[in-house]
C-alpha cells in the first residue's frame, strides 16, 4: 500500500490557525505546557454498543426513531403483520426486528449486518473524544507539487494530509470531502476521468477543455498579473442541503486545486442553509441579505473566506433565480447537482418523476445555457433511476448530449448512510456520477445549392 511507504512525512501547515509564540521582557518566554488533553470517553476497542445503551443520547434517540418509523421485515414479508422494529441485532446494535424470534427467522441478515456494524463503530468512534487527526486539512497547494487523483489513497497523500493509517479515518474523511473533491476532480487537467478509461466522452472533453482554460491559466509576472485580474469561474450547485452548510476550510481545499483562479460558488435550494445574522472575522466575512435587499430577491448569504473563494447560497428554487444569474458562458460556468432525485415520484401525482415536476423548468433553463452540468447519486439504482428519467421525459429527452457516462463517483464518500425508515437500506453519499449538457447543433452549408 502506498500509506505503508511513505518513511518522511509530506504534512504541511494546516488549514487551521494555530497558536504563535509569545514574546517576554527579555525575549521568548518559555513555552508554557498544555493543559492534557481529556482521556477518550472510548477506546478504539470499545466502539460497538447497542444503540439503546450507548453512551452518548444522540444515538439513544437514533435508536427511538428507528423503533416508531421502521417495520420488521420477517413480520412483514413472512406474516403479513405490520409491526414496528424493537429487537436489536446483537451483531450490529441497531434495531432491526421485531423479537428475537423474528431475527432469528432472518436468512438475509446477514446482507446487512456487516455494514450496519461498520456504521455502528464509525459513529460512536466521531463522538469517542480521540483526536480526530485525520480532519486536520493542509492548506496551500505548492505550485511545484502535483496532486494525484486517482484514488482517496494517492489524493490524500499527494495533497499533503497527515497519514492516514486506518479505514475508519479514510471513511471519516472522505464524507467530509466528498462534495468539495466531487467537483474539484471533475473540472481538475489531473481527473481520473479519461477518454482512455470510457468515462468522458468527446463532447465531455470539448466542454471540460473550455472550462479548464479558465481554471488552470499560464503562470503570469506579478504585473501582468495585477494589469489583469482573472475572471471567477462559477460553480452553481443545485438543490443544496447539508453541501450549502460545510465550514470554510471545508471548503478551501477545492480552492487549493486551483490556486490561480477565484471561484465563486452558488448554493441553490429551498433547502440551503442560511445563518440568522451577518458576522465577520479576522478571515472572513458573513454577510445576511433578505429578499428585500438581496440583488437576486430571495434570501441570501454571501461568505468571503479567501481573496479566490467566494460562497453564495440562494434559499430559493433554481427557476426563481435562474435568470438573475445570467448571462452564461460555457468557459467560466457551470453546474452541479448532488442526489437532485430526478428519477424519484413525484410527491403529488406519484405517476410523473420529479424530473417531471419540481425540475423540469430549471433543467430546461440549464440545457438552453450549454453549460455543462455534473450529478450524483447515492446508490447504482438511484443513478439508474435519475437516467432513465433524463431520457424519458418530455422536453428533456433528445435536448442534452452525454458528457460522462454514468457510473462510480471515484471520490464518493465512503461511509455508510442507514436510513431510518428501514435499516437495511444503506447508500454511500455521492456514490455515483454522470454528466450532460444541453445539446449543440452545428450549422452545415449545403454545398448543392
Amino acid at each position: 500500500m502506498l500509506r505503508s511507504t511513505r518513511i518522511i512525512s509530506r504534512a504541511r501547515p494546516s488549514a487551521s490557525p494555530t497558536a504563535t509564540a509569545t514574546r517576554s521582557l527579555f525575549g521568548f518566554s518559555k513555552k508554557q505546557p498544555q493543559p492534557a488533553a481529556p482521556p477518550p470517553t472510548l477506546s478504539q476497542d470499545d466502539l460497538f454498543h447497542p444503540l439503546s445503551q450507548s453512551p452518548f443520547p444522540e444515538m439513544r434517540a437514533k435508536s427511538e426513531r428507528i423503533k416508531a418509523l421502521a417495520y420488521c421485515p420477517v413480520s412483514l414479508q413472512k406474516y403479513n403483520e405490520k409491526v414496528h422494529v424493537a429487537f436489536e441485532c446483537p451483531d450490529c446494535g441497531y434495531p432491526t426486528h421485531a423479537s428475537e424470534e423474528r431475527w432469528a427467522e432472518d436468512e438475509e441478515k446477514g446482507r446487512y449486518w456487516p455494514r450496519l456494524r461498520e456504521a455502528n463503530e464509525d459513529e460512536h468512534d466521531l463522538r469517542s473524544g480521540r483526536e480526530m487527526t485525520e480532519f486536520k486539512l493542509p492548506g496551500d497547494q505548492p505550485y511545484e507539487e502535483a496532486v494525484s487523483m486517482g484514488n482517496w489513497d494517492v489524493f490524500l497523500y499527494t495533497r499533503g494530509f497527515d497519514s492516514i493509517d486506518t479505514e475508519r479515518a479514510r471513511r471519516h474523511v472522505s464524507k467530509l470531502l466528498t462534495y468539495p473533491l466531487t467537483i474539484g476532480t471533475v473540472l481538475h487537467e489531473n481527473s481520473p476521468y479519461t477518454l482512455r478509461n470510457q468515462r468522458l466522452l468527446p463532447e465531455g472533453l470539448r466542454s471540460l477543455v473550455a472550462l479548464r482554460q479558465a481554471l488552470h491559466p499560464p503562470q503570469l509576472t506579478s504585473e501582468v498579473a495585477a494589469s489583469r485580474p482573472p475572471t471567477p469561474v462559477r460553480i452553481i450547485i443545485l438543490g443544496a442541503r447539508a453541501e450549502s452548510s460545510l465550514p470554510s476550510h471545508v471548503m478551501l481545499q477545492l480552492s487549493a486545486l486551483f490556486p490561480r483562479t477565484p471561484l465563486h460558488l452558488y448554493f441553490v435550494g429551498p433547502e440551503a442553509h442560511i445563518p440568522t445574522s451577518s458576522s465577520r472575522t479576522p478571515t472572513s466575512i458573513s454577510k445576511v441579505q433578505s429578499a428585500e435587499e438581496s440583488p437576486y430577491g430571495v434570501p441570501t448569504h454571501t461568505r468571503t473566506d479567501s481573496d479566490n473563494l467566494i460562497l453564495t447560497t440562494l434559499k430559493a428554487n433554481y427557476s426563481e433565480i435562474h435568470d438573475s444569474l445570467g448571462p452564461f458562458d460555457p468557459y467560466l460556468d457551470v453546474f452541479f447537482a448532488f442526489s437532485p432525485g430526478f428519477g424519484f415520484p413525484c410527491e403529488t401525482d406519484a405517476s410523473i418523476t420529479q424530473l417531471e415536476s419540481n425540475w423540469l423548468e430549471s433543467i430546461r433553463n440549464i440545457l438552453e445555457t450549454k453549460c455543462a452540468m455534473f450529478c450524483t447519486g447515492f446508490s447504482p439504482a438511484d443513478v439508474e433511476r435519475d437516467v432513465v428519467a433524463l431520457d424519458r421525459s418530455e422536453g428533456i429527452k433528445g435536448e442534452f448530449d452525454w458528457l460522462l457516462t454514468p457510473g462510480e463517483n471515484v471520490f464518493g464518500s465512503e461511509k455508510w448512510e442507514v436510513a431510518e425508515f428501514d435499516p437495511r437500506v444503506a447508500v454511500k453519499t455521492n456514490w455515483g456520477l454522470y454528466g450532460i449538457r444541453g445539446k449543440r447543433y452545428e450549422v452545415r452549408h449545403d454545398e448543392t445549392q
